[in-house]
């Protein structure tokens, strides 16, 4: 028996069962039902908007943001 088979056993590879439970989550970037678009806003708007949605107790990222206020907007059409 080696003196390094506990380092070896610790870092075996996962199963491909175990592999599959640990998948990332299908992003936005490859969801065919989200598309990039750009804009220009004030850099210090868009540096007021990123501290505020980091203090926010539900986190959330700039498009998500976007996304709503544009909904919004549309409803209001």
């Amino acid at each position: 028996m080696s003196k390094f088979k506990g380092i070896l056993d610790s870092h075996k590879r996962p199963t491909p069962a175990e592999s599959q439970a640990k998948a990332k989550t299908k992003g936005k970037r490859s969801d065919p039902d989200y598309g990039q678009v750009s804009a220009y806003i004030r850099k210090e708007t868009y540096r007021n908007v990123k501290i505020a949605l980091l203090q926010e107790a539900e986190k959330r990222d700039f498009s998500d943001l976007v996304e709503a206020l544009l909904s919004e907007w549309l409803s209001n059409q």
